[in-house]
């Protein structure tokens, strides 16, 4: 059997990796289009603030290494055109300019997703920068050493966008935040995220929300940037507005895909066409509490199981994705953030019966030295109290509870039997009842 795999980063080389140890005598050939394999990209915001020294820390395999397993990798190879019929690739090698071909018995599309541009005037400007690959890393890393950079700015308030103003202001230079939608994260409810925009101008960080780039300016070299309300003078630019599915290959196949351009899967992760599978931040996945098969959540954990989980049915031990409820947490400066399931604004767009409650707790025993405040709000059902959601903001204790209630979500657990639960405790890590008791407690 021999199996193709297009990209080679989470998704891909998981599947690669399974399926090799499952079915050794498996013919496995990938193609990625970039130079580098296998890597940590959620920990780029902390090598370009050089928290991770080493590029090498987070390359978990190199291309030699996955060479001797007897999987066979071409870097710089772009893959151009897929005909499902013949089961054949077309596929640019990117270093000599020529173009080749290949055929697959099964296919595996693990491309990933590349950053969103602004077409904006002056976007081809030198000194604007995006973060999504090791080789943007690379670059960025090296201009923020640049002691002539003092004043960036970000575009987006995500989840790149935080951390990458937490590098910025950690090395003591300015930054502006500049976010269209009138709050940061928008995937969080606004009254979570008071605490974080609170603190991030009290840092320093020069923030503007509800506020839209329209160009960038300068010679040759950013300099400044229009929005429609100010222009503002910076020294680079890095935009973080988010990710598309990089599928654009696939534009002339029969492979379905969303209206993002995600391609659609089922829970063994197999596409609408025989033998052709997808995973990672160029697929959707399903989701649990949307029970939605269109859901796009593009995350490292779901791309590393899912490409498991891939190996595990072409090696024919035919097992599900059980889906996810869009889990994440994240750091930013002193402060951590976290959210599980359904946030107050998913709920309202599914038309569900729910009510929320809110509350600020200690993370630990209020006796025992440095205790912080945690913010907790839970969305619930409203006539079965079902946990629906959580999201948490605070110092301490937030980033390990989300897991806890993610858990409780998954297993549709009430709010009875959560308050119910036998938590640890002792006062350096909680109070007698933990925060998150304290929250289900309300909706009792």
């Amino acid at each position: 059997m021999k199996v193709i795999i297009i990209g080679g980063v989470a998704a891909g080389m998981s599947a690669a990796s399974k399926l090799k140890r499952l079915k050794e005598d498996t013919e496995i050939i990938v193609y990625e289009k970039g130079s580098d394999l296998s890597y940590g990209a959620c920990g780029m915001p902390y090598f370009i603030s050089d928290v991770i020294k080493e590029e090498a820390s987070l390359i978990a395999r190199t291309k030699d290494e996955f060479l001797k397993r007897g999987i066979n990798v071409h870097t710089q190879h772009e893959v151009i055109k897929v005909d499902t019929d013949q089961k054949q690739l077309s596929i640019k090698d990117l270093e000599n300019n020529t173009i080749i071909y290949d055929t697959y018995d099964k296919l595996i599309i693990a491309t990933g997703a590349s950053a969103i541009r602004l077409p904006v005037e002056g976007k081809t400007l030198k000194g604007i920068h995006t973060l999504k690959t090791l080789e943007d890393a690379r670059s960025l890393k090296q201009r923020l050493q640049d002691e002539t950079v003092q004043k960036i700015a970000v575009i987006g308030g995500g989840f790149i966008g935080l951390e990458v103003v937490e590098s910025i202001v950690e090395s003591g230079k300015k930054a502006i935040l500049i976010e269209r939608e009138p709050q940061l994260m928008p995937q969080y409810d606004a009254d979570i995220m008071a605490p974080i925009t609170t603190m991030l101008a009290r840092a320093g960080v020069e923030i503007h929300l509800g506020e839209t780039v329209k160009a960038y300016q300068g010679d040759e070299t950013v300099s400044r940037i229009k929005t429609d309300k100010r222009t503002l003078s910076v020294d680079l630019v890095i935009e973080a507005i988010g990710v598309k599915p990089d599928t654009g290959f696939l534009e002339d196949s029969d492979i379905k895909r969303h209206d993002n351009g995600a391609v659609i899967v089922d829970k063994q992760l197999r596409t609408n066409l025989e033998d052709i599978y997808a995973a990672g931040d160029c697929a959707t996945v399903y989701h649990r509490l949307k029970d939605s098969f269109t859901a796009y959540v593009p995350l490292g954990t779901h791309a590393n199981k899912a490409g498991r989980i891939i190996a595990e049915n072409i090696a024919g031990n035919p097992i599900t994705f059980p889906g996810v409820i869009g889990s994440n947490h994240l750091k930013c400066l002193q402060y951590e953030i976290a959210k599980t399931g359904l946030s107050e604004k998913e709920a309202e767009a599914l038309d569900l019966a729910f009510d929320t409650v809110m509350v600020k707790a200690a993370n630990q025993a209020g006796y025992y030295p440095d205790a912080k405040p945690v913010h907790i709000k839970l969305t619930f059902e409203r006539h079965t109290h079902r946990l629906l959601g959580c999201q948490m903001v605070g110092e301490k204790g937030v980033a390990l509870r989300i897991n806890i209630m993610a858990t409780a979500i998954q297993a549709g657990m009430d709010a009875q039997t959560f308050s119910n639960l036998d938590l640890a405790y002792a006062p350096p890590f909680s109070p007698v009842w933990d925060p998150l008791q304290v929250a289900t407690n309300q909706i009792k």
